[in-house]
């Protein structure tokens, strides 16, 4: 059992390739569902088994450190490519009680990254951390903590490059060009002709409509790109903080639903040069979150700030130390 409620607790699954899917793997929705089944069931007992053994226990509210261990034909991939597999890591944590929701008020950022032990053959490794945070004000919010953590950071260094604080690119995606992970291929097909949501899931004729989709996302983000090029101050090695902005009528989506689009965007980006990689040699994590702000109706905003990582730079550590000093000041204001 954690010494503290606030140290959290830690899941690793060794997934066979076989099971895995990434947000850009062209499948059948019937794969798809059976892939997650397997994972949600799989992950479901191992819950159940840290909670019997008094490993987990409930949480109110919390960041998701994903790291990531590919086969090592893959294992420069870039991280957040996993979300697909993990939703139904975290659901099943829904299932058995650890969390309330997994929405955004009790998850509050998801954060991906490349796990430094090997995964098995012919298996992906990915292991959850589940860091409490405070939910009560003032209430814990990763993009400010990571930013405080990096600049105290850079400070120690004596030399720190121009831009080191870093810099953001903003996004605006029409509905119809949106993919979250709760979207089927036959709903976006369905959606494409103006349709909210389909019927006809399972029959195979919109298969390969995510990858048409997501061309289409990736087109318009290069020329949203094109227009913010003098913003750009490409450095390596950085972290991504990927802000989700939702329209009025959506109330408290977690934001890593939306990796796919994510994920498109920052292809697109890289196609447009504004990084050297986006692998995890040159992209050390990506954190989502939700930002304060609204989106126009029938479409979402996405703010993508890249800031730039020190040598030594360890992203479980950082947002551990943030985590501390988040309940270092709930301590000192007589807060639980």
């Amino acid at each position: 059992m954690a010494a503290s409620p606030h140290d959290g607790y830690t899941l690793t699954l060794h997934i066979p390739v076989e099971w895995f899917s990434g947000t850009d793997t062209l499948q059948s929705e019937r794969l798809r569902a059976r892939r997650r089944k397997w994972v949600r069931d799989d992950a479901r007992a191992e819950w159940k088994r840290l909670k019997r053994n008094k490993v987990a226990y409930k949480v109110e509210r919390f960041v998701a450190l994903i790291g990531v261990a590919a086969p090592e034909e893959t294992a420069l991939a870039f991280p957040s490519r996993a979300a697909e597999t993990v939703k139904p890591i975290i659901d099943a944590g829904t299932d058995v009680g650890l969390w309330p929701d997994d929405d955004s008020t009790h998850r509050c950022s998801t954060i991906y990254f490349r796990s430094p032990d090997p995964a098995p053959a012919h298996h992906y490794a990915l292991t959850i951390y589940i860091l409490p945070v405070p939910s009560s004000p003032p209430t814990y919010q990763v993009e400010g903590a990571l930013s405080m953590q990096l600049d105290a950071q850079w400070r120690k260094k004596q030399q720190r490059p121009d831009g080191y604080g870093g810099w953001v690119a903003n996004f605006t995606v029409p509905h119809r060009m949106w993919l979250s992970s709760n979207y089927t291929d036959s709903d976006l097909k369905a959606r494409a002709n103006g349709q909210r949501r389909s019927d006809t899931w399972g029959r195979g004729d919109a298969f390969g409509q995510r990858v048409r989709t997501a061309n289409d996302l990736k087109r318009l983000a290069c020329e949203q790109w094109d227009r913010q090029r003098q913003w750009w101050t490409v450095k390596d090695p950085y972290i991504i903080l990927a802000g989700i902005g939702y329209p009025p009528a959506v109330a408290d989506a977690d934001p890593d639903n939306c990796a796919e689009s994510v994920n498109a965007i920052m292809d697109a980006g890289l196609r447009m040069k504004a990084w050297r990689g986006i692998d995890a040699n040159h992209c050390r994590a990506v954190a989502f979150f939700r930002l304060p702000t609204r989106a126009r109706t029938g479409t979402h905003d996405v703010a993508l700030y890249t800031l730039p990582v020190p040598p030594g730079f360890q992203i479980a550590e950082t947002v551990a130390d943030s985590a501390i000093a988040a309940w270092g000041r709930h301590k000192a204001a007589g807060l639980r």
